[in-house]
């Protein structure tokens, strides 16, 4: 059994009491019992990981049977791996296997995306639970992302916000949060539309330039 880096993602709150997504590294060893394949979690390095004297010598000590290559483990984390997303048409199909892939919990993260009011991600899902219906929403815009800017803005905000979420663009995050409607900031809907319509759009763009 021989050691590697595993990265998670994780909240982490502030002083001021608002969360920011972090990546945060583990230190595991995986290895099979009777078959099965098992992996073992053997120290918690954070966010900001580092090799110290001190690691080294506990896992020396908790875990002698198990080989750390500590140059390897020190290459892992300075190169960690890239956070991959789907594009926004798979991921509004398939947002939870996406939010899963991640290591999120599908209803906390819908607990975040709808600010625990709502759950946009949901109803889009039961929107286009059937293939049938899929082919419809097609036919008549040409994709899913443009049918719901079209005709249910706030569903395709919530895509590209979970989006912005997946890949950990926490400025673009942030920005979203502060300014869209919400119990705390009513507005017109016609200026809710046009808000999520005009998000959608600049995180579209950004994917594309």
């Amino acid at each position: 059994m021989s050691a590697s880096v595993r990265w998670h993602p994780e909240e982490q709150r502030r002083d001021d009491g608002s969360v920011r997504n972090v990546r945060s590294a583990w230190l595991v060893a995986d290895g099979s019992d009777d078959g099965e394949s098992q992996t073992r979690y053997l120290a918690y390095l954070g966010n900001r990981p580092q090799v110290t004297k001190q690691l080294r010598e506990e896992c020396e000590v908790l875990y002698p049977e198990i080989k750390i290559d500590w140059v390897e483990v020190a290459r892992a984390i300075e190169n960690p791996p890239p956070v991959v997303a789907p594009d926004l048409e798979a991921l509004a199909q398939h947002w939870s296997e996406a939010v899963i892939e991640q290591g999120y919990e599908p209803i906390e993260i819908e607990a975040r995306i709808g600010r625990g009011r709502q759950r946009p991600l949901s109803d889009l899902s039961r929107l286009i639970e059937d293939a049938g219906g899929v082919g419809r929403i097609e036919r008549t815009s040409g994709s899913i992302m443009a049918y719901m800017t079209e005709f249910h803005p706030n569903y395709a905000y919530a895509v590209a916000k979970l989006y912005v979420l997946l890949v950990g663009n926490e400025e673009e995050f942030e920005r979203l949060e502060a300014e869209e409607p919400s119990v705390f900031r009513k507005m017109p809907r016609a200026d809710q539309v046009k808000f999520w319509r005009g998000s959608v759009e600049r995180i579209q763009h950004s994917l594309n330039s």
